[in-house]
């Protein structure tokens, strides 16, 4: 059964997303990765959402996003954005052109401030920022393979996280070891469709949005080292720890390691499947967590009493999760 999407449109909001091809295919080949970083981007510089970190998959998409409601932009920026994202690109029947829009806001009047409205709709939005953006990599990649209908399975999963640094470092980096959790490279900066290589190979957006995970750093050089050991734990990893241990411990292992209160790095933690970066609604601290419950009761239930649950604090500190999934803390290998 679906659970009902929550999205808090009013205020600041940073998500984790998760979108799936299709019957699970592997349809992502290089070019094709390249082109949905290329797409991605450019749907967030029009809608004005900051993209604090991704990774392309073969077969799924990780975004981190943070979306600040936009209600007002002055022409000129409303015209900038408009040219910059479509481009030479033709566009589409159902909306303006580039040339008709800004005759419309030069001439002004009712006409001009409905183009606004309809403009401005498509900023700032969740919603519509993931159907945009799946919609012109689908007419791209059919377009490129000879292929009809979607490619998308019909929902992608969203997590609200805290806007705190603890909170968005961490699902950062839970993005970014995706290509080691399928030992595809040996460390992240080797894989170049997640947003730390970026960030690590210079690319500006990517270096700002690093600086912003950690807010209390000033410069791109301590935020990155602080986020480099939080994805490699203490110390460096060296390839043959990482490709030991790759798959090596199992889950009740883990468990056991931790109702001990043995010590686990981050690193190695965030290696695993942790189901909580993925289906637990939200993620933060504990009176970000009962606050997103609070303001939303009608989603979750008048019967509902427990809030929010604590991840293990000699892992994750004070994070908490929405979802109680302690008893499939980890993703395990299916049996048939």
């Amino acid at each position: 059964m679906n659970r009902r999407r929550l999205i808090i449109p009013e205020s600041t909001t940073a998500y984790h997303l998760i979108c799936r091809t299709a019957c699970q295919a592997y349809l992502f080949g290089d070019q094709e990765k390249e082109v949905f970083v290329r797409l991605l981007l450019q749907q967030a510089r029009f809608a004005g959402i900051e993209i604090l970190s991704y990774c392309i998959m073969s077969n799924h998409v990780h975004l981190l996003v943070r979306i600040s409601p936009i209600e007002s932009l002055p022409d000129r920026e409303l015209l900038h954005r408009y040219r910059s994202y479509y481009g030479a690109e033709k566009v589409p029947q159902s909306t303006y052109s580039v040339e008709e829009l800004q005759t419309l806001l030069r001439i002004g009047g009712p006409d001009a401030e409905v183009a606004r409205r309809r403009v401005l709709a498509r900023m700032g939005d969740l919603s519509a920022f993931m159907r945009e953006l799946k919609q012109r990599f689908t007419i791209w990649y059919n377009h490129k393979h000879d292929n009809q209908g979607t490619i998308w399975a019909s929902r992608y999963k969203s997590l609200i996280v805290e806007n705190a640094s603890e909170s968005l470092a961490k699902v950062a980096a839970y993005i970014d070891l995706n290509p080691i959790r399928a030992e595809m490279v040996d460390d992240p900066k080797d894989y170049r469709w997640c947003g730390y290589a970026a960030a690590m190979a210079g690319r500006k957006a990517q270096k700002d949005a690093i600086i912003k995970l950690f807010s209390e750093e000033d410069t791109f050089s301590q935020a990155i080292a602080n986020y480099r050991l939080i994805l490699f734990g203490k110390g460096y990893i060296s390839k043959g720890s990482a490709t030991k241990d790759q798959g090596s411990i199992s889950p009740a292992a883990l468990e056991k390691v931790i109702a001990d209160k043995g010590h686990v790095s981050t690193h190695e933690l965030l290696r695993m499947r942790v189901r909580y970066f993925a289906d637990g609604t939200a993620i933060g601290s504990k009176v970000f967590v009962e606050d997103i419950v609070h303001r939303n009761r009608a989603a979750f239930g008048l019967k509902r009493k427990k809030t929010s649950t604590a991840l293990p604090p000699q892992i994750w500190g004070d994070l908490h999760v929405l979802r109680d999934l302690k008893r499939d803390v980890y993703t395990q290998p299916r049996t048939e």
